[in-house]
């Protein structure tokens, strides 16, 4: 991330962070378990999303309800992304990955605030937007639903209404369990 580049040094062959540290209170056993749970529920989210993409159904030609429905892909995607950055991080502080950055002896065990913003806050952030557009969309197309249901085939509408049912509780879901590990870090100066 460019953004971060100000807050390492070179030192020889390898490069010494002195940006800021984010520790946490849990084990980097329960750290790997909680980004392999949001990669799954992000996972389930993206299969449901290109499911019901397939129906074909009236609703999902409607303009106000399509749009906030195709913009859920984007945050979905990166929570994906967020969930892999945490546990690569996992992997790293298990000894089982290399890097050429030099960890001094007091912040073995933390995070950079790069792999902070990408491994806590993305998934955090990705998961808020995932709950906002899939209750917008449920809504949307629940109100669709119930104005013009005498010209509806009431199956596909009903199988695109539980998908973004279910994708909204996914990221609720997913939400709550982020916010629960993001309270869980502290700052290190």
């Amino acid at each position: 991330m460019k953004k971060y580049g100000n807050d390492y040094r070179q030192r020889g062959e390898k490069f010494e962070y002195t940006g800021k540290w984010y520790g946490s209170s849990l084990s980097v056993k329960e750290l790997k378990r909680h980004a392999l749970n949001n990669t799954v529920l992000m996972a389930a989210a993206l299969v449901i999303y290109f499911a019901s993409l397939m129906l074909n159904n009236e609703g999902s030609r409607i303009f106000w309800i399509l749009l906030p429905y195709m913009v859920v892909v984007f945050p979905v995607s990166y929570g994906i992304m967020g969930g892999a950055s945490l546990f690569l991080f996992c992997r790293q502080q298990e000894g089982k990955a290399h890097s050429q950055v030099v960890i001094p002896e007091k912040h073995i065990g933390h995070m950079t605030c790069a792999q902070y913003e990408k491994g806590v806050r993305r998934p955090v952030r990705c998961s808020i937007a995932i709950t906002v557009l899939g209750l917008f969309t449920s809504v949307a197309n629940l109100i669709f639903l119930l104005k013009d249901f005498e010209n509806l085939i009431f199956t596909r509408e009903l199988l695109f209404e539980a998908a973004a049912v279910m994708i909204l509780a996914l990221g609720s879901v997913s939400t709550a369990q982020n916010w629960q590990i993001k309270a869980k870090f502290t700052n290190f100066e």
